[in-house]
């Protein structure tokens, strides 16, 4: 079991190893980690987002996740999942999401509604059969009137075989995700771990609890039957273990298939339950007694058997039992005393308990109530979800749709011994900060609307808008096509200018026109907000990505995308990690998103640069795929998060800077504040080398010569 346990955590763990991790440390490591109090709803986003991958995946359909309130366990057209988390039931959760997504793709929900509503399609010889069973008990009421028998009926046929065609649907669901997506097994297993493979029940399957020849005891038996500890010998089971055939079960096509096993076993069921007797009669505690005719759906209708037992009865039993063990004095029971598991019928409402009737103490028999009780809630579709408030809800929506990521970063740490050792540390990417995530205050420090310095910052972002314009005509000339004329050639285009010089023996009358055209360039600007940042450092930044990203947009083939980069205190304080947000991307959004969002952007937190850099490393690289590719970097200076510094953090970002370069990207970082003075310049020179710039990124000539070089640049 523990081996089995630590394969389904292997499970989740090959997916949620970034999403689903804390401050560096992993949630399956066993590390006791204060846990913040309310939902993660960054966590949560991520949950959803990669369940649905799965039930995409393993149904081959769009079938839309969502977390839900209500106790259904899915409408046919969607998978609702809990938003409760707890990260020892990942796997469980995902296994509960493919069953329901298959349910989706698999069931005829019609099926199921016609049976239960309107009876269609119970075979006529059950419903007679149930009738010469039941009916002359029961088809008088209490005021004199004759209830209709038909009805009777069917309603107690339908309130079996549902349970039954739950059981039987559920297999053959099963049995579709096994074969189509084999490595999805683990997930189920842990489902089937959680809701049916508990101690308690393996040891009452193994006892003469639940051997009672009524439908509760049968329902109980059948729901485990695939138990590797289940008994056949009893109760006919083998019969009925014939009748599903589960090496078999893919014989059954459709719900309709399912449902006629239902019938068969439901009539097994029957055929061995002996007929009632009259309610007037003395021996009535044969365990019928004040059962109904809805299988316990509708309290009073009716007399027939019923499949459940509610807690009451289960805690009078219980109650009673102590006392007889309390009084037991040792002796052995003998003759009609020592009928063993018949004495004492838990749940067929005989509630006279039997000191040698079961093999399970009181309290093993409260675990197994609501074991029996989580089983009920998964067939009856019952299964309790948290639900979210509007507010979360359109949190995480927000959230899902800019495309948060959680990226692991490895990096080298120095030791007081002067060596270094291997850690690593957890980075928010979020690929597109929208006025809906920002107001979501989820990473309330680095992105506010109610901040204090934003109207001097929208100010800022107004200047640089029109300083772009200036800057666009003195960086167009990297849009503009030349041809170079090459005559006097010996091959290529005849020169016409040239022909009549033919006659005199000469051979160089060819020309040649060659085009020179920029490829599509990207430019990535990536801005430091740190807290070192604040008042005029940001502002000088905001103004210069502003006047940058408008000249571009000048510019036929120039994309540009800006992002900023801290550390905060991500969902309000639960986390205080790097995060990396890129506020615009001229691809998809218009340059009005840009100077509204980013005066809502605020100085804040440390500055984890290269850790960034590496966690956005994929963004950048595939949007420079075929195209000039630069990257943009402005900041103040040294890199610092927590255990993140040092000559390890200045190699680090170098490391990355280098990787950029190799890739084709060239590189241009400017260094805010000043020419950079004694060991600020040092450092910053040796992250980012030759391509350090010092300059006052406010002198449109200076700024406009360097990028000029750098746009103008060929490999």
């Amino acid at each position: 079991m523990k081996n089995m346990k630590l394969n389904n955590w292997s499970n989740s763990t090959f997916w949620l190893g970034e999403d689903f991790t804390s401050s560096g440390t992993s949630i399956f490591d066993d590390v006791q980690e204060a846990k913040p109090k309310g939902l993660d709803l960054l966590k949560l986003a991520g949950y959803r987002r990669a369940i649905a991958n799965f039930v995409s995946i393993v149904t081959g359909e769009s079938i839309p996740v969502q977390f839900s309130g209500s106790d259904s366990y899915t409408d046919g057209k969607m998978v609702n999942i809990s938003a409760k988390l707890n990260d020892n039931e990942f796997d469980s959760a995902v296994g509960l999401a493919l069953h329901e997504g298959s349910h989706i793709k698999l069931t005829n929900f019609d099926t199921l509604k016609d049976l239960h509503k309107h009876h269609i399609g119970i075979p006529n010889h059950i419903v007679e059969m149930i009738k010469a069973k039941y009916m002359d008990l029961n088809t008088t009421n209490e005021d004199g009137s004759v209830s209709d028998s038909d009805w009777l009926a069917k309603n107690y046929i339908v309130g079996h075989v549902k349970d039954l065609l739950n059981i039987v649907e559920d297999r053959r669901i099963d049995n579709f995700v096994y074969k189509s997506a084999p490595g999805y097994r683990g997930y189920y297993e842990a489902l089937y771990d959680k809701y049916f493979n508990s101690k308690i029940i393996d040891k009452a399957l193994q006892t003469d609890e639940f051997t009672e020849a009524n439908w509760r005891s049968y329902m109980f038996r059948i729901c485990n039957i695939t138990n590797p500890v289940r008994r056949l010998d009893v109760m006919n089971l083998r019969n009925i273990w014939n009748i599903l055939d589960l090496k078999n079960i893919d014989r059954l096509s459709d719900t309709e298939d399912a449902l006629a096993v239902a019938f068969k076993i439901f009539e097994e069921v029957e055929n061995n339950i002996p007929k009632p007797i009259g309610k007037d009669d003395d021996s009535q505690e044969d365990g019928n007694e004040g059962n109904n005719a809805n299988s316990g759906e509708e309290e009073g209708d009716g007399e027939m058997p019923s499949t459940k037992i509610s807690k009451e009865e289960l805690l009078k039993v219980l109650e009673e039992y102590a006392n007889a063990v309390s009084s037991d004095d040792g002796s052995k029971a003998e003759g009609e005393e020592a009928k063993g598991g018949d004495g004492r019928n838990i749940g067929t409402g005989d509630l006279e308990p039997e000191l040698k009737a079961s093999d399970l103490s009181p309290k093993e028999l409260e675990r197994l109530f609501k074991a029996i009780k989580k089983q009920e809630e998964f067939l009856n579709e019952e299964i309790k979800k948290k639900k979210l408030s509007k507010k979360d809800a359109r949190a995480i929506t927000a959230m899902e749709e800019s495309g948060i990521e959680m990226k692991e970063v490895d990096f080298k740490r120095s030791n007081y011994n002067g060596g270094t050792y291997d850690t690593k540390q957890n980075v928010y990417v979020i690929k597109n900060v929208t006025q809906t995530l920002i107001d979501t205050n989820q990473f309330p420090d680095m992105f506010n609307s109610m901040h204090w310095r934003i109207s001097e910052q929208r100010d800022v972002v107004k200047q640089g808008l029109q300083l772009g314009k200036i800057l666009g005509k003195k960086l167009k000339v990297r849009s503009e096509e030349k041809d170079l004329k090459f005559n006097r050639l010996r091959s290529g285009k005849i020169d016409n200018r040239m022909l009549a010089s033919c006659g005199y023996g000469n051979e160089s009358i060819f020309e040649k026109i060659e085009s020179f055209a920029f490829n599509p360039g990207m430019l990535h600007i990536s801005i430091d907000n740190s807290g070192s940042m604040n008042g005029d450092k940001l502002r000088q930044s905001m103004k210069t990505a502003m006047a940058i990203a408008k000249a571009c947009s000048m510019i036929d083939n120039m994309e540009v995308v800006v992002s900023f980069r801290s550390a905060d205190n991500v969902g309000g304080g639960r986390e205080y990690l790097p995060v990396i947000g890129i506020i615009y991307d001229s691809r998809k959004d218009h340059l009005s998103k840009l100077v509204k969002i980013m005066p809502q952007v605020r100085a804040c937190g440390t500055t984890p640069e290269g850790l960034c850099f590496e966690a956005i490393m994929d963004e950048i690289l595939n949007a420079s795929r075929g195209k000039d590719a630069y990257f943009l970097n402005m900041s103040d200076g040294m890199p610092w998060f927590n255990n993140y510094g040092g000559t390890q953090a200045l190699l680090h970002t170098s490391k990355q800077v280098k990787k950029m370069k190799r890739e084709g990207i060239k590189v241009i970082s400017y260094f805010i504040g000043g020419r950079g003075y004694g060991e600020s310049k040092e450092d910053f020179q040796l992250m980012y080398g030759k391509d350090s710039h010092f300059i006052d990124t406010n002198n449109l000539l200076s700024l406009a010569k360097t990028m000029n070089n750098k746009f103008l640049e060929r490999v």
